[in-house]
């Protein structure tokens, strides 16, 4: 009965402050606004998506290797977190036995019975119920919960991030593409306006008007030219392999998702940055650094109480009979209750040092945080910069382009009024060409920028939690 009277003091032990400090997330000097311009477009993504892009996305997140190994360590965590979580909780088992039993004659038990010819063969049975709680008066199996469940946030920010940056690696791996197939377009109607050009040039030698010396100049300008066009096609293959790789794909059926070739997609204006602190909770990574941020406090504090006795209560009840048709019978029944206390002694220095290894985790995530929250402003500035100075290189060559164009329309007019020669036409058309495949590269990079700034901004097809 004396034991059963401690039971009304385990609420008010439950109720006591854990050991250790809550999470808090730290207040770290951030700018009021971003310093690079903004523009005021919407979602970077929504510009770029078409149904090839969204098929390759959607391939790299379903069977990708590196969204596959995320969600593995994701369901990991859970799992971790599923373990801690029932270690806070009572313990019951239950068990039951029979054994066959011989006492020796000459042992300690027998020697002092006065019986004249005792039974020493005998069998018992038992059956019965264990049951355990640990009472966590300090919050040691709190905070071992809190940080099993902040270990399990960060990995589902740390698989949104992976998500994140598998979507654009392959919207920016497919525009590449496009951009290797619209350049080897441009080069074949180049090759073809140079082979025309090597043509009128022999027909020019051979009617006197053109020597060997100037038709050598031509047709290696010719050659010059065809000696690049491998380039072309390798960049091409690399940037089919690389999708290779994020969707699991074959490379040829990659080549088959993106043929025919297609122009690039207009570059939309690039969005509206927001706030600084908006960063915090948008961004995969930071929400990521600061589940590990979080679970080092908790581990601090699972550390710290692990120095302060550990209180459990304990109980069984069963049955015990050397007949197996008497166990369950009430005269058969046993059952012991109490509370038990274990307090650590001679490893106190071990305990001790674990918090020191603990607090230095813990300024070690503190840094790791704070170094991710200052390279996510930097990314954020760099990516709207690069747009910008990108989209003043495209405006420039878009312009270069229709004045070449203009021009090249000008010189066919004058070849149809006998002022001018077909090769002229030629070198004009090949200058505008020339011209084009800038503008492709220009705008590749235009909206590579742009993928930048979403990946920077945390925002996409797979920023949210999951």
């Amino acid at each position: 009965m004396r034991k059963l009277l401690l039971l009304p003091l385990v609420p008010a032990l439950l109720a006591c402050r854990p050991v250790g400090t809550d999470y808090r997330r730290p207040a770290l000097p951030l700018p009021d606004r971003f310093s690079p311009p903004q523009g005021a477009g919407a979602d970077p993504w929504s510009g770029l998506h078409d149904p090839v892009l969204d098929g390759l996305v959607r391939e790299a997140l379903a069977a990708g290797p590196d969204a596959a190994a995320a969600e593995a360590r994701l369901r990991q965590a859970r799992g971790l977190q599923g373990v801690q979580d029932a270690q806070g909780g009572p313990t019951l088992g239950f068990g039951a036995k029979a054994t066959r039993d011989r006492l020796s004659r000459n042992g300690e038990q027998l020697a002092n019975m006065p019986l004249p010819n005792p039974k020493v063969d005998f069998t018992s049975y038992q059956a019965g119920f264990d049951a355990s709680w640990e009472l966590d008066v300090f919050g040691r199996t709190r905070r071992l919960a809190e940080g099993a469940a902040a270990r399990t946030g960060a990995a589902e920010a740390r698989l949104a991030d992976v998500r994140l940056m598998v979507a654009a690696e392959v919207a920016r791996t497919c525009i590449e593409a496009r951009a290797w197939q619209a350049r080897i377009g441009i080069a074949a109607e180049s090759r073809a306006d140079l082979d025309e050009q090597v043509r009128l040039a022999r027909l020019s030698r051979d009617a006197g008007e053109l020597s060997d010396l100037e038709l050598q100049g031509v047709e290696a300008a010719r050659e010059t030219y065809v000696a690049a066009l491998p380039a072309l096609e390798t960049g091409l293959r690399q940037s089919l392999a690389a999708l290779s790789v994020l969707t699991g794909l074959p490379v040829e059926a990659v080549r088959a998702r993106l043929e025919p070739a297609r122009d690039l997609v207009p570059v939309p204006p690039p969005p509206a940055a927001g706030l600084p602190s908006d960063l915090l909770d948008r961004r995969p990574d930071l929400r990521a650094a600061e589940g590990d941020l979080a679970a080092a406090t908790a581990d601090v504090g699972a550390a710290k109480a692990a120095l302060y006795p550990r209180f459990t209560l304990a109980g069984n009840g069963g049955w015990t009979s050397v007949q197996s048709g008497t166990l369950l019978d009430n005269a058969s029944r046993t059952w012991s209750l109490g509370p038990q206390l274990s307090l650590p002694l001679f490893n106190r220095g071990l305990l001790r040092s674990q918090v020191r290894a603990n607090e230095g985790a813990l300024d070690a995530a503190l840094a790791a945080y704070h170094k991710a929250v200052l390279t996510a402003l930097a990314d954020v500035d760099v990516a709207f910069t690069r747009m910008a100075r990108c989209e003043e290189r495209r405006s420039s060559l878009a312009r270069a382009e229709a004045l070449q164009a203009r021009a090249a329309d000008l010189t066919e007019r004058q070849f149809r009024a006998g002022e001018v020669s077909r090769t002229a036409v030629l070198q004009a058309r090949r200058a505008l060409l020339e011209q084009r495949d800038q503008g492709v590269q220009a705008q590749a990079q235009s909206l590579t920028a742009l993928i930048s700034i979403g990946k920077a901004l945390g925002t996409g097809w797979t920023a949210g939690r999951p």
